[in-house]
């Protein structure tokens, strides 16, 4: 039977430095291999045939440079040795092919760091994949000693003085307002002050005082005095509904903030009857945007025969929606209201 020895058979991919040495055995006796025979090396792998090698001769040996394998990539390779001899070939061995492995380099391997997980994904990990272990969580180490302090830096350059800034009042200006320094002064005082309308969107229910007082968003207070605990005019315990556009006879505050946000209307007020039962001549609202003193508000309710069914108070809530500011003197004059002197 013929066979090939091989006096290594592993080795790095590209390393160069080899010289590997092959022996022909026929029946366990060595072939002399000389100069007049035509070898050829015959290499291949798992998928099949790649390429010949002519290979050099020594001391009866056939030898290899490992050079020729220097542009093979990492893998199995598998050998024959073909021999000519007096026109006659002669291959080995009988019996599969001799193997040469050529090994990775780190230059062959794609690196990856590792992902640092927590101990309770790793818990969550095992769980999900049905393990039946829990990994234990070992005692807290104890806290090291603090490190000491560092040297203190050396103080750095001051920096250029800074370009003056603007004033509030040229902010002002560039902001496109118009006016004198005094007009910006004014322009920050509170709306109140300044006389401009600033009607309320919301409000509180303050029940430390007595009466109890409604506190609105533009700084007035509203109350009533007749009723001065009573949760039907206050509205305590009550849901409002302030997107209807018609007035509520009880609880009262609903009615002012439609009012302020135009869904009960001056118009509407002019014609409405029967449901201002609870405005009573003391309700009182405390600062006031608008002076109401300067007005008679006797006939202060809209259309004719609308004023009788609530006792006559109706003209009490066109006052009160000029107090707080919702309604203007062009309003309330329309209504009915008169300027004194």
């Amino acid at each position: 039977m013929r066979k090939v020895a091989i006096n290594n058979s592993l080795q790095k991919a590209r390393d160069t430095s080899r010289v590997y040495e092959l022996l022909l055995f026929d029946d366990d006796k060595q072939t002399i291999v000389s100069e007049n025979d035509k070898i050829t090396v015959k290499i291949g792998n798992r998928t099949g045939f790649l390429l010949d090698i002519e290979p050099g001769v020594a001391n009866g040996a056939i030898t290899v440079d490992s050079e020729r394998f220097a542009d093979l990539p990492a893998d199995d390779y598998r050998l024959e040795i073909w021999m000519k001899r007096d026109n006659k070939l002669y291959i080995y061995p009988d019996e599969k092919q001799i193997t040469l492995r050529l090994s990775s380099t780190l230059n062959d391997i794609t690196g990856t760091t590792l992902s640092t997980i927590t101990i309770e994904q790793l818990r969550k990990a095992i769980a999900e994949s049905g393990g039946a272990g829990v990994p234990v969580v070992g005692p807290k180490g104890d806290k090291g000693d603090q490190g000491p302090q560092g040297e203190t830096g050396p103080k750095g350059d001051p920096g250029p003085a800074g370009q003056d800034g603007k004033s509030a009042y040229r902010v002002w200006l560039d902001l496109g307002n118009a006016g004198s320094e005094q007009d910006f002064i004014d322009s920050l005082k509170p709306k109140s002050e300044t006389g401009v309308r600033c009607a309320p969107t919301s409000w509180t229910l303050d029940r430390t005082t007595k009466p109890w007082t409604i506190w609105l968003d533009n700084g007035c207070g509203l109350q009533f005095p007749e009723y001065e605990t009573t949760g039907t005019v206050y509205g305590y315990g009550f849901a409002e509904n302030l997107t209807t556009t018609d007035f509520d006879s009880w609880p009262l505050i609903p009615n002012v903030i439609r009012a302020s946000r135009g869904a009960i209307t001056v118009e509407k007020f002019r014609s409405k009857s029967g449901v201002f039962d609870y405005w009573s001549p003391t309700t009182k609202v405390i600062a006031s945007l608008q002076d109401a003193s300067k007005y008679d508000w006797t006939n202060a309710f809209g259309d004719e025969g609308t004023n009788a069914e609530s006792f006559g108070r109706k003209p009490v809530f066109a006052r009160v929606m000029f107090e707080l500011g919702i309604w203007s003197e062009a309003d309330i004059l329309s209504l009915g209201a008169k300027k004194k002197g």
